[in-house]
């Protein structure tokens, strides 16, 4: 898979070299544009990670593809040593919460889909909730608090959600699965380039320096009194705190950290600023939920509901059927050759293509703005009303997001030859108001009995709260800057999104969509998911997109270059960035069109990050994908 002959299927936009070299810079990068967890640079290639490990894999037995290619190979030891998807999903993630602790782990929460070999699907919510004591108007005037600091951090549940999908589907040892990840706590692990390039990001250099906790971490003395970034190989990030916690939380399970911890945890957060309690600790736990689902192109997604914003994305799907019908997801033979040739479809050639995918796009942000966690709502509860943790009723509206002819009748209105005020968006859900949310980490898990997890997983923005907690060694979220806040605008003049207030206990509104897909008649057909803010869903509408309309593989659909329109601000957002032997450059062509019609087209230097098996209904041959953008590598046989 790494030969010239098949990197030639990369369309030109995504250029590929035999040796590195140095990015190119950008003539002009919105700075509003900015990578959550750092765009990484230097050392990165389309077809295998800075190791010398496939993008792109082929099995038949079982897949893990996650964000850091050490991670894969452990959900996939557990895979070949007898687990199932769950078990591997959750050696995995603990896995990536050690290695790209700027991005996930104990400290945060996440969406976990499951679907058994049975074909049933459920969803567990375990997004981080607010603490009891908050407010709807507690970072109006201070908006810092909201992203550093104990203010900033909402209740955990990444652990108790891993935990709860073990209970129910798990079969290896929970305590072998959690024993991988606390010896790379208390060993350390040589330094890879996504780790380096977050840790080079000035404003967060600064801040980690300032604190001895993180600095002894993640940083080396460079001989001269002062501190340095590890070098690429360099063993580092020796966390004993939290090699003791995973320890006990391997023979004790969540009760080490949620009871045992949780006077030290909660005292320490309000020592920084913050509300939190031990009862927020004790008391907060994951939500099991039936996932929503809808048919399109003959096939059958499913994904966790709000607060997810995984809608959207469905949302965009459907409007993208309503042009045509789709050609199908390409895939590959066991012998490794395609084993469907596709043209792209009428409908979707021309300058027209790329403008109307944007057009769509827009629709299902300004829909999605009206998202948020409609809470657990009882017989007779009154949603919205004071004390209750019913927060709202969202059925009209994901009734509206699912629907091919409510679809149908917003791609009625899309022109061809221009763009519209941002308020047209969305129909009846138009633009509620700004919502903005941050970086991510996701995987994806198939077994040889076809069960399968897609799991995406946050702490939100790079290093969370920037908050490290002595007793556990957590790294703990800034989940609060999820939520909006009354009368306080964006940086764009947006007014907030009302959905979105805080409330006590309520989850913030987010963009990780997980997502599993079958075949018009039952069988498993795709396992995917992204991180990134919200540019998850644009990413994961252009990879669906390409994988269904366009028939392209799955490598090339996740590696293709990327637009982002997420209507507030209403620009596009063009990929135009140099990272190692890859660039990822929307092409000049692309870029008048959509300047010819009306888009205010800025360029970005980085996009969401996505990982992706897909299943073969004719023989049964996984392939494997994780986005070159994140320097990850997937784990198959």
């Amino acid at each position: 898979m790494g030969s010239e002959q098949e990197l030639a299927r990369i369309t030109p936009g995504l250029q590929s070299w035999g040796s590195l070299k140095t990015p190119e810079p950008l003539a002009s990068v919105d700075d509003s544009s900015s990578s959550p967890e750092g765009a990484i640079r230097g050392i990165i290639d389309l077809s295998q990670d800075y190791r010398g490990r496939a993008r792109e894999v082929f099995g038949s037995s079982g897949m893990v593809a996650a964000d850091h290619g050490r991670c894969s190979d452990m959900g996939l030891r557990v895979l070949d040593e007898g687990g199932n998807a769950v078990d591997a999903a959750v050696a995995t993630a603990l896995c990536q919460g050690v290695m790209n602790p700027m991005a996930s782990g104990m400290g945060g929460g996440g969406f976990i889909i499951i679907r058994t070999a049975k074909g049933d699907t459920e969803v567990i919510d375990a997004r981080e909730v607010a603490p009891a004591a908050a407010t709807k108007g507690m970072f109006h005037g201070n908006k810092s608090a909201s992203l550093e600091g104990g203010l900033a951090v909402a209740v955990p549940l990444e652990l108790k959600g891993l935990w709860m999908a073990h209970q129910r589907y798990g079969r290896h040892a929970w305590g072998n699965l959690v024993a991988p990840a606390a010896s790379l706590a208390r060993n350390g692990f040589p330094a890879h380039p996504y780790l380096i390039n977050a840790l080079n990001d000035t404003s967060v250099q600064a801040q980690l320096l300032a604190d001895p906790g993180f600095r002894s971490i993640f940083f080396k003395p460079d001989g001269k009194g002062a501190w340095r970034v590890p070098a690429v190989n360099e063993t580092c990030c020796v966390r004993l705190a939290f090699a003791n916690l995973l320890d006990a939380v391997g023979a004790q399970g969540p009760d080490a950290l949620y009871q045992l911890h949780s006077e030290d945890l909660a005292s320490e957060i309000r020592a920084a600023g913050g509300i939190m309690t031990a009862d927020d600790l004790r008391s907060a736990t994951p939500v099991i939920k039936d996932a929503l689902s809808t048919q399109a192109h003959g096939l059958r997604f499913f994904i966790p509901p709000p607060p997810s914003g995984a809608a959207a994305v469905l949302a965009a799907i459907q409007m993208l059927a309503a042009y045509q019908a789709p050609i199908a997801f390409a895939g590959y033979t066991s012998d490794g050759n395609l084993s469907k040739v596709v043209q792209e479809p009428l409908a979707f050639s021309g300058r027209s293509r790329t403008h109307r995918i944007v057009e769509v796009m827009k629709n299902a942000f300004a829909m999605r703005s009206n998202l948020g966690d409609p809470g657990i709502c009882k017989p007779g509860d009154v949603p919205g009303a004071a004390g209750s943790t019913c927060f709202q009723d969202l059925q009209d509206l994901l009734t509206a997001m699912l629907s091919p002819a409510y679809a149908e009748t917003l791609k009625s209105h899309i022109m061809d030859n221009g763009t519209q005020a941002y308020t047209a968006y969305g129909g009846e859900w138009t633009v509620a108001g700004a919502v903005d949310d941050h970086g991510t980490s996701h995987l994806a898990v198939v077994d040889s009995q076809r069960n399968a997890v897609s799991f995406t997983t946050t702490i939100n923005t790079s290093f969370g709260a920037k908050l490290l907690s002595e007793s556990t060694g957590l790294i703990l979220n800034n989940q609060m800057d999820d939520f909006s806040t009354p009368d306080q605008h964006n940086g764009y003049g947006l007014p907030p999104s009302r959905p979105n207030f805080i409330r006590p206990l309520k989850k913030p509104q987010s963009s990780m969509s997980p997502m599993i897909v079958e075949t018009g008649d039952g069988r498993l057909r795709a396992v995917i998911g992204a991180s990134g803010g919200p540019r998850i869903i644009s990413a994961l509408i252009q990879t669906l997109f390409r994988l269904i309309d366009l028939g392209e593989d799955l490598l090339t659909a996740i590696a293709q270059p990327r637009v982002h329109n997420q209507v507030v601000p209403n620009s596009t957002f063009v990929e135009n960035w140099s990272a190692g032997a890859v660039k990822f450059v929307v092409s000049q062509q692309d870029i008048e069109a959509l300047r010819s019609r009306g888009h205010d087209v800025q360029p970005t230097s980085w996009s969401a990050v996505v990982q992706g098996i897909l299943i073969d209904p004719s023989d049964g041959t996984l392939t494997g994908v994780s986005d070159p953008r994140k320097d990850g590598a997937p784990a198959g046989y």
